[in-house]
């Protein structure tokens, strides 16, 4: 895990100086979205997806709460259709203002590790993919040690004309944080021949309440380096108001 120490900047560093490749080599990055890809990485290869960072911002009461998360997902090719994930929330900032509250919090958050398997399927039409992991509450509250919670995830894609596709995405959590669904169906279109984009619903319940809807971008700058910016808004009192995401993603062979 020492190598999620490294500043933003030399990771993006190692990103340039990555050597090209057909862009067909480059694997379905898990950013951006409330989802994650129906596809895996390849195996004995990594890639590394960097927040730069995640933020919310909710106002409810009087109170403001502003967060942000420089989240870090490192994956890991097991076999062609397994991959392991390792994740952390490298550095994190809570600030909290109003109702005479005055709070300004930074560190490192909690970790994670996933296994994520995508099986090849006879028709490229359809694609899926299954996803279970587990906290690692390494972090101190307010910005960490929520706990030890699990979560199994499953991500349905179906390819339509027109370089379009529809996806399903649902997860159930249970553990010390709560238990509760979460459900996600996004739209995919191309923008370009590097630029894609897509549109999503959020909804939740208990541990994962969510009414939320948005969209997103990503670029493929390279053909092995992703920039991705998203952006959700909650639809009722009781979801964040906003959560904003930038991001950075490299594929290493």
């Amino acid at each position: 895990m020492a190598a999620m120490n490294l500043p933003i900047p030399l990771f993006v560093a190692l990103a340039l100086a990555a050597p090209c490749a057909h862009a067909d080599d480059a694997p379905e990055f898990d950013r951006p979205g409330i989802g994650f890809s129906t596809s895996t990485i390849g195996k004995q290869v990594w890639a590394w997806e960097q927040g730069l960072p995640d933020a919310s911002r909710d106002r409810s009461g009087g109170v403001t709460v502003t967060q942000w998360i420089a989240d870090t997902l490192l994956r890991y090719g097991v076999a062609d259709t397994l991959e392991l994930q390792l994740g952390a929330d490298s550095w994190a900032g809570l600030r909290v203002r109003g109702a005479g509250l005055h709070v300004d919090e930074k560190g490192g958050g909690d970790g994670s590790v996933a296994l994520k398997w995508a099986p090849a399927l006879a028709s490229d039409q359809l694609t899926f993919a299954l996803k279970a992991g587990a906290t690692l509450p390494w972090g101190r509250a307010p910005l960490g040690d929520g706990g030890h919670d699990y979560d199994l995830g499953i991500s349905v894609a179906w390819a339509l004309p027109g370089d379009t596709s529809f996806a399903l995405y649902a997860d159930r959590q249970w553990g010390d944080g709560g238990k509760g669904w979460l459900f996600s169906p996004s739209y995919s279109f191309t923008l370009a021949d590097d630029v894609s984009a897509y549109v999503e619903a959020g909804y939740g319940t208990g541990a994962q309440y969510m009414r939320a809807a948005g969209a997103g971008v990503s670029w493929m700058l390279r053909p092995r380096l992703q920039l991705d910016a998203s952006v959700l808004r909650g639809l009722d009192a009781d979801t964040t108001d906003w959560q904003d995401g930038l991001g950075v993603s490299i594929y290493f062979d």
